[in-house]
């Protein structure tokens, strides 16, 4: 899957969107130099994986929140979690370093991978993921974010409540 696939994809859904171009984003120190004129949640997007290396996470989290691995695995009941390798990154979701993104989902053919979404990703703001280029962002709505999930054949598997996290897992085949 494309960049012009992503928007291609997201007008069959009925999902509306903004489209932004900027310089190249790797991290979110590198969004600092624009970050007043972005109209989203500034989200940082991570893969991780489990201890034995068989389960992955999609993790998406505010921006300016610091990952803690340690009390996610707690409640993902897992032992450990820590970040997948390039090769993984590549495997799973065809991106590079800096490239993760909730749209790269459409690459990974197994079902080992679950989505985790944060307490802090906002419900009221848009928010922002590239789509599948670091020199453009897409903005979009939480409730789009989960239709495309949904399509990918990601549902709830918790709720969020009390500050846990929105576990999606893969419960069908995605087209």
């Amino acid at each position: 899957m494309e960049k012009n696939e992503v928007l291609k994809l997201l007008t069959e859904l009925n999902i509306l969107y903004q489209y932004i171009s900027h310089p190249e984003v790797k991290t979110v120190a590198d969004h600092a130099s624009f970050e007043t004129e972005f109209p989203a949640q500034l989200l940082k997007n991570l893969l991780l994986k489990n201890s034995p290396g068989k389960h992955f996470y999609l993790y998406i989290l505010d921006g300016n929140k610091k990952a803690d691995l340690r009390g996610l695995a707690r409640q993902l009941n897992e032992s450990r979690l820590s970040f997948a390798k390039p090769d993984e990154l590549m495997e799973i979701l065809g991106v590079e370093a800096g490239g993760v993104t909730p749209f790269a989902i459409a690459h990974n053919k197994a079902s080992d991978l679950r989505v985790v979404i944060d307490p802090s990703v906002s419900a009221s703001q848009l928010l922002g993921f590239h789509p599948l280029v670091n020199t453009a962002s897409v903005c979009i709505a939480k409730k789009d974010l989960l239709r495309l999930l949904a399509f990918y054949g990601y549902v709830p598997a918790d709720t969020q409540t009390d500050g846990m996290p929105l576990l999606l897992a893969r419960t069908t085949d995605a087209l």
